[in-house]
Order: C-alpha cells, then sequence, then structure tokens
C-alpha cells in the first residue's frame, strides 16, 4: 500500500496515458504498470515523472513495462561506435535492466528522443532506450 501512496500521481498519469491494457500490481516490493502508450511522448513523460519521485531509479521500487502502439512509425538508425554491441534498457538509464542489445552496424528504428542522452528504439523483437550518442540516423 504504501508503493500505492508513493506513486498514486504516477498511476494516475499512467491511468491517462495508457490507451490499451491499462495494469499495475504490486509485488514483492515493487510497483509494476503495464499497458500500451499511444505515442513516445506518452511513454517518455512516464518516465520522467518516475525520475522526479525517484531520482536515477536508485530504488527499484517500480517495473514501467509500456511498449508504444507498434504502428507509431520512426526513423532508421544505426550503431556508430566501435563496440560489437550496444546495450538496450528498460527505461532512459544505466541503472535500469539491460533487456538485449544490438550489435555494431545493425538498423534499428529510433521511435523518438527521450532526452539528451537516450533515444527510445526498437528492434524486431524489443523496445528500450540506448544512448543518443552511439546512435546515427541512417
Amino acid at each position: 500500500m504504501a508503493l500505492l501512496d508513493k506513486y498514486k500521481t504516477l498511476l494516475a498519469t499512467a491511468e491517462n496515458l495508457i490507451t490499451d491494457g491499462f495494469q499495475f500490481m504490486e509485488q514483492n516490493g515493487v510497483l509494476i504498470i503495464r499497458g500500451t502508450a499511444p505515442n513516445a511522448e506518452a511513454k517518455n513523460k512516464l518516465w520522467d515523472m518516475y525520475s522526479q519521485i525517484d531520482p536515477n531509479f536508485i530504488s527499484g521500487e517500480v517495473l514501467l513495462d509500456i511498449d508504444v502502439i507498434s504502428n507509431v512509425k520512426g526513423c532508421r538508425a544505426r550503431l556508430v561506435v566501435n563496440d560489437p554491441i550496444l546495450n538496450i534498457h528498460k527505461g532512459p538509464g544505466v541503472e535500469l535492466p539491460t533487456i538485449g542489445n544490438v550489435q555494431k552496424d545493425e538498423i534499428v528504428t529510433v521511435v523518438s528522443r527521450a532526452n539528451v542522452y537516450w533515444w527510445l528504439i526498437r528492434t524486431d523483437n524489443i523496445e528500450g532506450y540506448c544512448y543518443a550518442e552511439n546512435i546515427e540516423l541512417v
């Protein structure tokens, strides 16, 4: 119950922004919020709101399991650093779980720029955030 109180504004915003499949539950000390956002701006707004309550996502109390509706178009980009892979994170921060990676020169879809440092990208099977400096539009 304490998490529901602490994150009540995040939950209320999520309920208003998520257009499909909105669900939330508290499990093992983690508030899980699921659903599909109508656009990347809605998803990014939820991450921004979460970061205002819990800077740098240090507590790990929230799992935002939100995807952007699949028909939202993006632009093509590729990994341009010397490292062979680039990690894709659940949210815009290295503190958040790595959910996959892309290989050097692999083409991905940039759905939006979350902020100065992070882009929301989509591969064939993963949607997540990567460090913007490592991606080049093609």
